[in-house]
């Protein structure tokens, strides 16, 4: 496994066998499916867009004590695509994302390739290198036996997932089709539930649910045993009627799982057919490190104050 550039100096990660994770950052207009898609579930017409956008531009010019980039149609179209270009949904998104990383209580604040490097070192969290069979980025996320929780902490790891999905919101196809995660529970022990407070709890999910420009399609959960179901009710009243629909239960049952991803898309280990050397974190630091330039843009943005 190792980092390389393509011709067009594009870092991807190679896995062998000619499997890569590379990012696409080419538009869909040309993809007959991808505008379809666009269309139905996101309202995303021309003229929606071009009216969209400029509402929210508008919205954000009153918003006085915000900088935020608002002559730049990528960086509106990411918190519109998640919205169905509803201008004012979206405007209510960037307060709400925005008036969270100024508390400086949270993970949205100081992010650098450097901030999540021991979480993607030790491989809690990694992205898988085929999407699933409808489009949808794959997230994995190690919270049982492999989380050394005292190396990462439950807050890392939550700023490693966001640190992650801001390079993979790079991709206009990820904006569009979403995310889908697998959290593999096994062997969780009393030191992991140690990790989980309500209040932090409550404020990762205010800010999932709410203010993150994501769409978060299914959360998977896997190895999920007796001590799984007693930290789970600390997140439960934190859940919105969305997300707790979109929760699926596969406890040990990988043919659970291949119901909602389809089993040519997960590795063996989550009986699948996709084989791919063992993860490197190393290298996934590497490939987050051609992307900081993305994490101090995101950073010099915010209420007054809060930029860096």
């Amino acid at each position: 496994m190792s980092l390389k550039l393509n011709a067009d100096k594009v870092p991807y990660v190679d896995l062998g066998g000619g499997i890569h994770i590379e990012l696409d950052l080419s538009e869909y207009d040309d993809d007959k499916l991808c505008v379809e898609k666009a269309r139905e579930e996101l309202r995303e017409t021309p003229e929606i867009v071009e009216a969209s956008l400029k509402q929210l531009r508008e919205l954000l010019k009153d918003e006085k004590d915000l900088n935020v980039p608002i002559d730049d149609d990528k960086f509106l179209k990411r918190i519109l695509r998640p919205t169905k270009y509803y201008a004012e949904s979206a405007f209510e998104m960037i307060k709400g994302f925005y008036k969270t990383k100024a508390n400086k209580n949270f993970i949205l604040d100081d992010l650098s390739a450097n901030a999540i490097k021991v979480a993607l070192e030790e491989k809690v969290i990694q992205v898988f290198p085929k999407r699933d069979q409808h489009g949808r980025r794959i997230i994995y996320m190690e919270m049982g036996s492999k989380w050394n929780s005292s190396k990462v902490p439950f807050p890392e790891l939550i700023r490693a997932s966001h640190g992650l999905l801001t390079i993979l919101l790079l991709e206009p196809r990820t904006q569009l089709h979403g995310f889908v995660f697998v959290t593999n529970f096994d062997r969780l022990s009393l030191a992991h539930m140690g990790q989980f407070g309500p209040k932090f709890a409550k404020i990762t999910l205010d800010y999932g649910q709410k203010y993150a420009p994501i769409r978060v399609k299914a959360i998977n959960i896997v190895n999920n045993a007796k001590l799984f179901n007693v930290m789970f009710k600390v997140f439960k009243p934190f859940l919105g009627q969305k997300w707790g629909k979109r929760i699926h239960f596969h406890s040990s049952d990988m043919a659970s799982l291949h119901k909602h991803i389809d089993a040519s898309c997960l590795p063996t280990k989550l009986g699948g057919t996709m084989e791919w050397p063992e993860y490197d974190g190393k290298v996934l630091v590497e490939f987050a490190e051609h992307y900081q330039w993305y994490f101090d843009e995101m950073n010099s943005y915010g209420y007054k104050g809060d930029q860096k």
